[in-house]
């Protein structure tokens, strides 16, 4: 006799499908496989290696490749969780028009995707700070929360922009640009500190300056991120959330009709 699941087990049924589905679909017929997640980031820390040597960004005292990558990975899931969100109702059409599923589970399983990305290159992460003979601290305790806002933000922004591109595909075009924007408007590839002091009240109302700063004091320095900053972020990033899911929850009534 089969056991009948109740609505949160066939969620997560469905998540756990729809994931392991798009992860074997990304990586077939690829050489590198889930290498991949971790040029990208790599990547881009080559790049911004190559510009520090020729404008002299300052790092804190610790060496870029460290000083940006530990920036970077966090970022490469944003970025990528975002992307991944934005298309992910219109790819999924066929499956929305044939079942009665949850319409968040799409966007919900592209940040779960992203979250693999973040362990990989998570693990080169952890390798380099053992090549710089970087100390180990209890702040990496705040690596967990640090993550969940951020990927809690890039759900709110998800879900608004795929709420969005389902009824027109130019947002789903848009957001890598959008990205791009965001950051360089982001301490990614130079610090917080260098932030002109008559900008840093606008500039810190973007809640990625918060993660990602947090990240790059718990994992290079050592030291706790700025509680006030950090509690800023989580504080827009819940708004951003909750307007994104409202939007979301809003439209999803007719996407079967639009798709």
């Amino acid at each position: 006799m089969y056991r009948t699941l109740n609505p949160r087990q066939q969620f997560s049924a469905l998540l756990l499908a729809l994931v392991k589905r798009d992860l074997t679909a990304r990586y077939r017929r690829s050489f590198l496989g889930p290498l991949w997640a971790i040029l990208q980031p790599l990547l881009l820390m080559l790049l911004f290696l190559f510009l520090s040597s020729v404008v002299n960004i300052p790092s804190e005292g610790a060496p870029y490749v460290l000083f940006s990558f530990a920036a970077l990975v966090p970022w490469t899931f944003f970025n990528n969780a975002i992307n991944g969100c934005a298309p992910s109702i219109t790819t999924n059409a066929g499956l929305l028009k044939k079942m009665a599923v949850p319409r968040e589970v799409f966007p919900l399983g592209a940040v779960t995707i992203a979250s693999f990305d973040l362990l990989m290159a998570g693990s080169v992460l952890a390798f380099m700070l053992l090549v710089f003979n970087v100390p180990l601290t209890f702040h990496l305790a705040w690596l967990p929360v640090l993550a969940l806002g951020l990927g809690l933000l890039a759900l709110g922004v998800g879900m608004f922009i795929a709420a969005l591109a389902t009824y027109r595909r130019d947002f789903v075009y848009a957001t890598p640009f959008l990205l791009q924007f965001w950051l360089y408007a982001t301490p990614v590839a130079y610090p917080l500190s260098s932030v002109p002091e008559r900008f840093m009240g606008l500039y810190q109302l973007n809640p990625t300056v918060g993660y990602i700063d947090g990240f790059r004091s718990v994992i290079v320095h050592g030291r706790a991120p700025d509680f006030s900053l950090l509690l800023l972020a989580f504080g827009i990033s819940a708004l951003v959330f909750l307007v994104g899911w409202g939007v979301f929850r809003l439209t999803s009534q007719y996407f079967a009709d639009v798709l």
